[in-house]
């Protein structure tokens, strides 16, 4: 944890300006202009996406999730009287496999996404379907104004998949968790990350305020580094 806060302090921070939507944010030159967001995990909550809903009428959402309970937070969030109800779909990225299995028990193969909500079925594993940029991109096109994701470990394939597919895309924010691999590792994909996206015209950015950087109550005691990419 105390590598990923230190490694966040290297970069600016995101601008007051920016729209504090729940935990990520979102340009405020942007914001007006979204039409389209692609959302890559939501499980039990889309406060993000509730308020862009809120600021821009306009948005039309997509989300990608595996898990159960993703679909009754969809659910329950297209309730709200919006002109463009989210458009879910129950699959989790992979750029390459058709299906995954995901562990719910094993401490040491747990996808924290994926939590036991039904007591009473219990399950140790399931297999889901996945999806890839590249299919979403035959499906709905290439035209898309934010990427969101937190995917468990899966970053590192996805930024490097939206750059390959050089999609448009103005503004790319989500959580890199550290903790999947060597630490080490983890540290220098991120930075080859980092580096490939500014090659190709984007700023980065620690997805913190500076209220957030300065009151340690405000940083989540998770070893995750946040980043946000604008287009510039």
């Amino acid at each position: 944890m105390k590598r990923c806060r230190e490694f966040e302090r290297t970069l600016p921070l995101v601008p007051s300006t920016w729209h504090k939507c729940h935990q990520y944010h979102i340009s405020d030159k942007l914001m007006p202009d979204i039409r389209t967001v692609w959302s890559f995990g939501v499980s039990k909550e889309c406060r993000m996406e509730h308020w862009i809903r809120k600021r821009n009428g306009k948005a039309r959402i997509h989300t990608w999730d595996p898990t159960p309970i993703s679909k009754k937070t969809i659910f329950d969030e297209n309730r709200s009287t919006y002109k463009w109800p989210i458009k879910h779909t129950n699959k989790a990225y992979d750029p390459h496999k058709k299906a995954a299995t995901f562990y719910c028990i094993d401490p040491s193969l747990r996808c924290y996404s994926l939590e036991n909500f039904h007591p009473e079925k219990l399950v140790h594993s399931f297999t889901v379907e996945c999806t890839s940029l590249a299919k979403i991109k035959d499906t709905l096109g290439e035209n898309v104004d934010l990427i969101k994701f937190d995917i468990e470990g899966r970053w590192y394939e996805l930024c490097n998949e939206i750059l390959d597919l050089k999609l448009p895309v103005k503004q790319v924010i989500g959580e890199f968790e550290m903790y999947m691999g060597d630490t080490d590792t983890e540290f220098n994909k991120l930075q080859s990350v980092i580096d490939r996206f500014e090659d190709h015209g984007y700023k980065t950015y620690c997805n913190r305020l500076l209220a957030e950087k300065t009151i340690d109550a405000f940083i989540p005691d998770n070893p995750v580094v946040e980043l946000a990419f604008l287009k510039i």
